[in-house]
């Protein structure tokens, strides 16, 4: 196995990267007082900047202004907020961003545009612009270069932890590092990362090269994900590269390039993984191989239809070897596949073998679904095509937290 060119940092957060000073605080939003709600990020430095976005229809007011905004050629913030989604609520949703973001700039001595903004929460509620916009002095005197374990508090909602890593690598005899926080324990269901990710990196590297890094990084890591089948209004990927680590500037693809997005896709697929892993009422992490499809896109296919069957994630739950629910879901995928070629195992279990029941390892396969964390191989033919999917079960504690959720 290739070593890894990269290094964890420890206690990372997205304060990790030079030049990056972040922080949270309870602005009103919550109840709680203790529960954080806003959450700033920002560069002295300024930033190419790159994200990607819900494709939700019913796209909530931050996504919609920091999709026009993020074409600006240079950034320094992003702003964050929870406990409501600011989606759905009329006129007074849009004037909040506008006002929030206006409000966060002239405290930070730049420009609206060169400010980001992502919101999370409850849809359909009017947004309390006055309580953030008497909170945003405060917050800015709170940013700090240790203050990223704060921000990333402060776009919790009903996830039980933080979701925060940095990753350092050398590229042209420079350190550069990338780091990133997150949330979401729900409504987590491909195209787009439906989510809240907020990524720093201190990496010379031009906007062009940066958003497809991020692009298809996303797709590799967000996109290959499921806790349930609920894609939200609201979520994005953002991305700051402030180039404070003085690295050889990343303009082409090439070895830096490659090194570089190989790093972004790591972080990501970390995130990922804390994401599923802490997921809304989650008892077990599946992660799903697809093998033997035709082309990746048909195992692409089949395996996102496995992660999100309602029957195949309660089967998790249950810790029982239903193998018919994986052949049923392949079946219903759409794909060419015949039958008589399916082989499935549970972890090192094999239970099906071109079609036929192994009937002798089911117990084996009952214990190893009883594990917190396991894969489960299924190879649908003789072809090249595979896909990698990280799920999760489907329990009485989601569709409790999720029934009272407002």
């Amino acid at each position: 196995m290739k070593r890894p060119f990269w290094k964890r940092e420890r206690n990372g957060s997205v304060t990790t990267p030079l030049g990056f000073v972040a922080g949270g605080i309870h602005a009103g939003i919550k109840k709680k007082k203790k529960r954080y709600d806003v959450s700033l990020t920002y560069s002295k430095t300024p930033c190419v900047a790159a994200g990607t976005f819900t494709t939700n229809r019913a796209k909530a007011w931050p996504v919609i202004y920091s999709m026009k905004a993020i074409h600006a050629p240079k950034h320094h913030a992003i702003l964050g907020t929870s406990g409501n989604a600011n989606c759905m609520n009329g006129p007074i949703g849009k004037r909040a961003v506008e006002e929030i973001v206006s409000e966060v700039a002239k405290s930070l001595e730049i420009k609206a545009e060169e400010v980001l903004i992502a919101q999370t929460g409850i849809i359909g509620v009017p947004f309390p612009i006055s309580c953030v916009k008497r909170a945003v002095p405060k917050l800015v005197g709170r940013l700090s270069e240790k203050g990223g374990h704060g921000a990333a508090k402060g776009i919790l909602t009903t996830d039980l932890s933080t979701k925060e890593i940095a990753l350092s690598l050398e590229l042209g005899g420079k350190k550069v590092t990338i780091a990133a926080c997150a949330k979401g324990a729900g409504m987590v269901h491909p195209n787009m990362a439906t989510m809240l990710c907020f990524i720093t990196t201190d990496c010379a590297i031009t906007k062009p090269l940066l958003r497809r890094a991020v692009r298809h990084a996303a797709d590799d890591t967000f996109n290959q994900m499921a806790i349930d089948n609920d894609m939200s209004t609201n979520d994005m990927v953002l991305c700051l590269a402030n180039g404070a680590a003085e690295n050889p500037a990343i303009q082409k693809v090439g070895k830096d390039y490659w090194m570089f997005r190989e790093t972004l896709e790591e972080v990501m697929r970390y995130i990922a993984h804390e994401m599923v892993t802490h997921g809304e009422g989650v008892t077990h992490v599946c992660r799903l191989r697809v093998s033997g499809a035709k082309k990746p896109t048909d195992a692409e296919r089949a395996a996102r239809q496995i992660a999100n069957s309602m029957l195949f994630k309660t089967m998790l739950a249950g810790s029982n070897p239903n193998w018919g629910r994986i052949a049923a879901a392949v079946g219903a995928s759409g794909v060419d596949f015949n039958p008589n070629d399916l082989s499935i195992w549970f972890g090192d279990a094999q239970v099906v073998n071109q079609g036929k029941l192994r009937v002798l390892n089911l117990p084996k396969a009952r214990r190893i679904l009883q594990k917190k964390e396991y894969t489960i191989d299924v190879v649908i033919g003789k072809g090249r095509g595979r896909a990698d999917f990280i799920t999760s079960d489907l329990t009485t504690k989601y569709v409790l937290i999720n029934a009272a959720y407002s």
